[in-house]
């Protein structure tokens, strides 16, 4: 791979190896493979059918060891699969739908009054209007607490198309998925509901003046205009240039064959939503242009979901798995744990099924963490020096990252270990149903 621009050496044939069964079929040679030097005398013991092994991942290494499950279940006998969206689709709206739900509903009401006013100014506003709103989009965009207005050139912004107005008005959001609505939008929502004094101490929150924020939002109390104002200070004060993010241009690339080849999970705006917090402008013709442009070969015309889906998608259900999901989980969608219009709306449970045994189709094993986002139980795991995940103090942040999730979801998942792990070597690895 080349570590500047993330693309294979081998130019695009290269991917045609980065698929599903690959990605299946990959850790199944290297579990019956697995002889560490040094270890010699226990190469025999450390294969799957003399030990077991036990996967854990979370999204889309969740939707892997679940589906190790079903593909091989000789080779790992269990699996807690954490926010794992088993089931693969070309349109994925309901992305954003699931921030909104965890908003303050003044905050939500004014998202989405200032969505449908960017989107028809660049409907239907004239020339002056549109440059207007772009450049006043482009101002906060680059200022900060030290510096509210900065001198930008207005022809940069003009340039902008509409999709890019879009993603930018998407800034207050770019952390939700690890961080959760308190702990990564509220702070933006506190700035813009106060007009900026969210240090006002009020009746509300035990001071002695009357709550400055109204409960229907800025635009449905004084008007859309006000609204928009205060969401540019918003995302003026909060200052995202300045949060730490390292890219990786390999998984970047990678990834983005993978959904634009079998996966989908286009995050597109849907105007015929009335909660909608994303421009219409964020398409799936959009989505799978850029999909063309990256990779000029070897995709399919529209990603083939079935690659996945043939393992059960929202019904996916293997035996010896344990699912776990954050409730505002954006990914959760798309989980066996969905709520969404469409979806078989499977109840989880935490009783544990027998071991080999697969819990009632319309039933999940496993747990849903409460205010909870994307993999909020397994991310305790990770470095604290990852500073995409972790390190955001500077800016008014703090990791939501609850000792809680993860001792819930460690507890039930060892309880299940329990029961299950004595079948092991009785030559019974489990059923599948869905």
């Amino acid at each position: 791979m080349n570590t500047r621009t993330g693309m294979a050496e081998g130019g695009y044939s290269a991917y045609k190896y980065l698929n599903t069964e690959q990605a299946l079929q990959d850790p199944v040679y290297f579990a019956n493979n697995f002889q560490p030097p040094g270890l010699e005398q226990y190469w025999s013991q450390l294969s799957p059918k003399a030990t077991p092994w036990v996967w854990l991942g979370g999204s889309y290494p969740g939707i892997r060891g679940a589906q190790m499950r079903v593909r091989n279940p000789e080779t790992f006998f269990a699996t807690w699969a954490s926010s794992a969206p088993t089931q693969a689709a070309v349109d994925m709206w309901t992305y954003y739908a699931q921030a909104e739900r965890s908003m303050t509903r003044n905050c939500s009401a004014d998202y989405t009054a200032i969505t449908r006013y960017v989107d028809a100014t660049l409907s239907n506003g004239t020339k002056q209007e549109i440059s207007d709103l772009k450049y006043q989009l482009y101002q906060a965009v680059e200022a900060s607490p030290g510096n509210p207005f900065p001198n930008v050139n207005r022809s940069r912004s003009d340039a902008w198309s509409n999709s890019a107005v879009g993603n930018n008005l998407l800034l207050p959001l770019s952390f939700y998925q690890y961080y959760g609505f308190e702990h990564s939008v509220l702070p933006f929502c506190n700035i813009m509901e106060t007009f900026n004094q969210s240090d006002v101490l009020t009746t509300d929150n035990g001071g002695t003046a009357k709550a400055i924020a109204s409960e229907s939002g800025i635009a449905a109390t004084y008007n859309v205009t006000l609204a928009w104002k205060y969401f540019l200070t918003g995302i003026a004060e909060i200052d995202y240039d300045s949060i730490p993010y390292h890219d990786d241009p390999i998984q970047d690339s990678s990834w983005q064959y993978q959904y634009c080849s079998e996966y989908g999970f286009y995050q597109r705006g849907n105007p015929e939503n009335s909660h909608t917090i994303q421009s219409q402008f964020i398409s799936l013709d959009l989505f799978q242009s850029q999909c063309n442009e990256t990779f000029p070969e070897g995709l399919p015309p529209s990603p083939n979901v079935e690659a996945s889906n043939k393992y059960g998608g929202w019904l996916i259900n293997p035996s010896n798995t344990m699912f776990s999901s954050g409730e505002y989980d954006p990914w959760r969608v798309y989980s066996p744990a969905s709520i969404e219009e469409g979806s078989p709306h499977r109840q989880t449970y935490q009783n544990i099924p027998d071991c080999g045994v697969p819990p009632a189709n319309d039933t999940i094993f496993g747990i849903i963490y409460r205010d909870m986002v994307h993999v909020s139980d397994m991310r305790v795991l990770l470095n604290t020096s990852d500073v995409n995940h972790q390190n955001f103090s500077t800016v008014g942040f703090s990791s939501p990252i609850d000792t809680e999730p993860f001792y819930a979801g460690v507890g039930l998942f060892s309880m299940a270990l329990e029961k299950w792990l004595p079948c092991f070597g009785n030559g019974t690895y489990g059923t599948t149903t869905f």
